[in-house]
């Protein structure tokens, strides 16, 4: 059901901006010291079939052990600062590193990073998040693709199609660290070896003289799930997404576009423009909750010096985006598996909280939990955290049953962060 939204507001101006960090290795892991990164911002997106050279935000060098930082400018420039408002107060950066190895091939590196510029009284939920997030490492692999890959149709297969395609995990890991283009598990690709040349200790020359362009290779909206809600006995279950993406995905890199790995995350906050939801749910009842996301493979295309123009990809989720004739959100999963006396007795006894007749429970703060495969996009599974706040809440309301109704946290207190609540 469409619950009543509240009316869009104009963006609130911010200033400031906190400084986003990272890591940048070689294939080993050994660090990579003294190496330029180059920051531009994520939601300069190329239109249509066009390809543009991304704007250069600011450079900075690695230190000795491969960490990095960079503060970006203040006041930003307008249109980086509109960036950041259609976002919620943060400015999504790509951090990229491009070296040539001794025999001329091309190692590189992609890194994203949220920088919060909303501070004082014009912070933002985004912004709050953001400035929570803790620094990737990312390591460099060699890429040797000159010709650019698009998926192939077969994968474009809308998840309104099939519920299991983005079947919710609920626990902290994210999805496969390397998978195919299908999304199985590649366990035993090795990214570094290249025509039976390991590059994994190669040092390759400092970067920063290589040309970076971008283009958008396939655009496609996925259903994408982005909470659950429970309700066993005789509770009753609601949940409601406002009119704010306030979710992290995992972001898919490739460097040859067949071989994904997650290793990144995203915030994305910009406005869906209503509010989605259901209420009044159950007794013994509980559903995963998806919203179609549109999300782009980006090529990004890189000429240096002494070498042809190498691709790599990355899938990056874009906006709230209802597909023609397309469900403004739906139910995902059946989950009922996770409520019950059994998962009860196997929760954490801290976790636990007991709920009496007529009342409800509420969680509008903290982090929900991470939905490890929340959509297969062109392919690839694809990882999310949403955060819970005004923007979207799950509710768990009993009724006047005899029998005592138990709750807990999927990973913390009800009090506290609990993820998910779980009835039993």
């Amino acid at each position: 059901m469409i619950t009543a939204a509240p009316t869009p507001s104009t963006p609130t101006p911010v200033s400031g901006a906190t400084t986003v960090k990272g890591v940048f290795t070689l294939g080993n892991g050994k660090s990579l010291a003294d190496a330029t990164v180059t920051l531009t911002p994520v939601d300069e997106v190329p239109q249509g079939n066009s390809t543009i050279t991304p704007t250069t935000v600011g450079t900075t060098k690695t230190a000795s052990d491969g960490s990095w930082s960079f503060t970006p400018p203040s006041p930003l420039p307008s249109n980086l600062q509109g960036y950041a408002d259609a976002n919620g107060g943060v400015l999504s950066l790509e951090a990229s590193f491009d070296g040539l190895a001794p025999d001329g091939t091309l190692l590189t590196g992609t890194d994203y990073v949220d920088a919060s510029v909303a501070t004082g009284s014009a912070t933002t939920e985004g912004s709050v998040a953001a400035r929570a997030e803790t620094p990737s490492t990312v390591a460099i692999h060699p890429d040797v693709d000159e010709t650019e890959v698009t998926p192939a149709d077969s994968t474009l297969v809308d998840t309104a199609d099939s519920a299991s395609d983005a079947a919710d995990t609920s626990s902290a890991a994210s999805a496969n660290t390397w998978q195919s283009v299908h999304g199985a598990s590649t366990a035993a690709f090795k990214p570094d070896t290249v025509n039976d040349v390991d590059y994994s200790a190669v040092q390759p020359d400092l970067g920063g003289g290589c040309l970076v362009t971008k283009h958008v290779v396939k655009r496609h909206d996925y259903y994408t799930t982005i909470g659950e809600a429970h309700a066993y006995y005789d509770t009753t279950a609601a949940f409601e997404y406002n009119n704010t993406l306030s979710s992290t995905w995992g972001i898919a890199t490739s460097v040859d576009g067949a071989h994904w790995s997650i290793t990144v995350k995203i915030s994305r906050k910009n406005s869906t423009g209503h509010a989605v939801g259901f209420s009044n749910q159950g007794p013994y009842w509980a559903k995963c909750f998806q919203v179609p996301i549109e999300y782009q493979d980006v090529d990004r295309r890189t000429t240096c010096i002494r070498g042809r123009a190498k691709h790599s990809y990355s899938i990056v989720p874009v906006k709230y985006d209802i597909p023609a004739g397309g469900e403004v959100a739906r139910y995902g999963d059946d989950v009922r598996y996770k409520d019950g006396l059994t998962p009860y007795r196997n929760s954490h006894p801290a976790y636990r909280a007991r709920l009496d007749q007529k009342q409800y429970a509420t969680i509008t703060s903290g982090n929900s939990i991470t939905y490890g495969v929340a959509a297969k996009v062109f392919g690839v599974s694809v990882s999310l955290d949403t955060e819970y706040g005004t923007s979207h809440y799950q509710k768990i309301t009993a009724e006047s049953g005899r029998s005592e109704h138990d709750i807990w946290g999927a990973r913390g207190k009800i009090s506290g962060n609990p993820g998910v609540i779980y009835s039993y």
